[in-house]
């Protein structure tokens, strides 16, 4: 299950990178690193990553993103909800969700916010209460997945998705999602790992979340809780998309 989203990840963004549909003989080159893959044999092995994850389509011979009309939206015009996750350990598979923090960025300012604790039905770990200052008695009152990732979902609807390290939170997410309703996140994700190496790589070798709040001088200071840290990557993301438009970037893709 991992391996399959790894390769999902990588093939997102592949097209991203490409700015639109790759052939299935190059995706499949890319992917599992082969020197050639005649079209019948690149069918064969991207069939299961693409028809198993929402965010990718088929587009005659070419791989592409689901819902490209979302993704040619004017970055000025765009609406994206900003996520961090708090968990009980690294593990997607193995730990839960324990706190859910979101910010809606609509048209590069801040304009709603959501968060919430979430009851793990697991005992949180004593460094994780250390971390976050969260103490298991609060979680006991939380509401349980089922009913703070709807919420989230219902929260976010239809627009694009970011988060620092996105795969991190997309795993959590994606994996209680799975588990709830059997499909996988389907909007668009956009990591702001992944946009500040592409846009600082030579202002700054250093990435993390507290690196770039003070390198930008953001408003919210990251402390290891899911709505602070989230407003503090919605900051960065606005600064970000801005230097993305000074260099030529029109749309969300």
């Amino acid at each position: 299950m991992q391996l399959a989203f790894d390769a999902a990840d990588r093939l997102v963004e592949l097209v991203q990178v490409r700015r639109g549909a790759v052939s299935q003989e190059e995706a499949a080159r890319v992917l599992f690193a082969l020197e050639r893959a005649p079209a019948a044999l690149a069918r064969s092995l991207l069939s299961d990553v693409v028809d198993g994850d929402a965010r990718l389509a088929w587009l005659g011979t070419s791989v592409g993103l689901a819902g490209e009309p979302q993704a040619e939206t004017a970055i000025e015009d765009a609406e994206l909800v900003v996520f961090d996750l708090e968990t009980t350990g690294l593990s997607a598979t193995r730990n839960r969700i324990c706190e859910i923090g979101a910010v809606r960025v609509r048209s590069l300012e801040i304009a709603d916010t959501y968060e919430t604790l979430v009851n793990p039905g697991t005992a949180l770990p004593a460094f994780v209460a250390a971390l976050t200052g969260i103490h298991e008695r609060e979680l006991r009152r939380a509401p349980r997945a089922e009913i703070a990732v709807r919420r989230f979902v219902a929260f976010a609807g239809d627009a694009a998705l970011a988060a620092h390290n996105a795969r991190f939170d997309v795993g959590f997410l994606g994996h209680e999602l799975e588990r709830l309703t059997g499909r996988r996140i389907a909007a668009p994700v956009v990591d702001t790992v992944w946009l500040a190496r592409r846009l600082l790589q030579t202002r700054s070798q250093r990435f993390s979340l507290a690196h770039l709040a003070h390198f930008f001088g953001v408003s919210t200071e990251p402390c290891h809780r899911a709505l602070p840290d989230a407003l503090a990557t919605a900051e960065i993301l606005i600064a970000l998309l801005g230097l993305a438009q000074e260099r030529g970037a029109r749309t969300l893709a």
